[in-house]
């Protein structure tokens, strides 16, 4: 997966994920096009991925970036 997402030039997307901004109205021209930019990679990586897993497959991805997005370890949700 790191070698098809790396041909793609998003595996970075993978690796350091992407936050969305809260506040886009005092950026810079230069953070707007990065910004968009890291938009048109989140796109494409989560593209990629549906393309080359099987819907079960897919889910079980996205349930497991959730989880981590979350904080839950199997053990119950980390608070800190």
């Amino acid at each position: 997966m790191k070698a098809l997402l790396g041909s793609q030039e998003v595996w970075e997307v993978v690796e350091n994920g992407h936050q969305e901004p809260e506040d886009v109205g005092e950026m810079t021209i230069a953070q707007l096009a990065r910004l968009k930019a890291t938009r048109a990679k989140d796109k494409t990586t989560l593209y990629v991925l549906y393309r080359a897993v099987d819907e079960s497959g897919f889910e079980k991805i996205a349930n497991d970036v959730f989880k981590r997005s979350v904080g839950y370890s199997g053990k119950g949700i980390q608070r800190g």
